[in-house]
């Protein structure tokens, strides 16, 4: 991923350039070649962290407080908005904040990533951006972990954002990841888990993620996916080819959890007790890139993270384009 994303690094924006962790990792990522970080903060300040850390590095900074830019988002900002109670002056106190300016340059295409989450809770991260820049049309917006299991990867979602998914969220959950494998020139195999197996036990929530597989089945068609199925007959397979070998899945690397919680709960489970490494959250569904850091990312994580962004930002360029 990281030779990927040095061929065509992307410019990308950092809610937190003050934070000593941000200025570590923007050092990192563009002394590598990976991507051109511009670091949201006071100029004096950060380049007082940058002499503190003993990084000979002068950032690109930009200050909201000081930008013209700001203006110009704002009255953007309020267009967009004022039906929904803001005000101009409203508008133009709120583009203060980080997580409202970054996330309207890259709207404006006046950078390609935006990444914020070290200092704040995911909401505080996650509104701002949907209210600047929104899901792609038709689109819902989830949550996905990388999981690197024993020199595997394997896709987890939706652990961050829907709660407890409807059936044609659960489809669009299924769909935001395979496209996220895709971007990493990964075939997705999908399963969509449950407490069942292929109607092994009669319930509702079974039944929910069974016409979820369907749903899928009938907008995707091309993709390889199935379920209702337990999380071992999805990632072992010899035990789908001795009980279950009509499947259109064996050895799935594409994990739909029926909610939130059991796909949080999992993979904090298999990072802290199976020794994987857990990358994300990613956020998938964004109209422009946008991503999410866990509160207290440490240095590798952000990098991962911009990493992940400049990748999605060359896809969607791509696509776009």
């Amino acid at each position: 991923m990281e030779r990927k994303a040095s061929q065509d690094p992307k410019r990308v924006v950092f809610a937190e350039g003050e934070h000593p962790k941000i200025i570590r990792a923007a050092y990192n990522v563009e002394t590598e070649g990976i991507a051109q970080p511009i670091l949201l903060g006071r100029k004096e300040e950060i380049q007082a962290q940058c002499r503190e850390l003993g990084l000979d590095y002068a950032p690109l900074v930009i200050d909201p407080n000081q930008s013209d830019k700001r203006k110009v988002y704002a009255q953007l900002f309020h267009e967009r908005r004022q039906r929904k109670g803001v005000t101009l002056s409203l508008a133009n106190d709120i583009l203060r904040q980080p997580n409202y300016f970054g996330a309207l340059m890259v709207d404006q295409g006046d950078a390609d990533a935006f990444i914020s989450g070290v200092t704040y809770n995911y909401p505080e991260v996650l509104r701002p951006a949907l209210q600047a820049v929104g899901t792609e049309p038709d689109r819902w917006v989830s949550g996905v972990y990388l999981m690197l299991v024993h020199d595997r990867l394997y896709f987890f979602t939706d652990a961050t954002v829907i709660i407890e998914p409807t059936v044609e969220q659960l489809a669009a959950i299924a769909i935001n990841a395979a496209q996220l494998a895709e971007e990493f020139d990964v075939e997705p195999r999908i399963a969509m888990l449950s407490f069942s197996n292929f109607g092994s036990t009669p319930h509702e929530q079974a039944i929910k993620v069974r016409k979820a597989t369907e749903l899928v089945k009938k907008l995707r068609p091309d993709l390889q996916i199935d379920g209702e199925m337990q999380a071992d007959v999805a990632v072992v397979p010899e035990l789908m080819a001795r009980h279950y070998p009509f499947s259109q899945v064996k050895d799935a690397n594409v994990l739909v959890f029926p909610h939130l919680a059991a796909a949080n709960t999992a993979y904090k489970l298999l990072s802290r007790l199976g020794g994987a490494e857990a990358i994300g959250p990613i956020l998938v569904g964004m109209a422009k890139p946008i991503q999410v850091l866990a509160m207290g990312a440490d240095v590798r994580d952000i990098i991962n993270m911009t990493i992940l962004a400049v990748v999605d930002a060359q896809f969607k360029s791509q696509n776009n384009g």
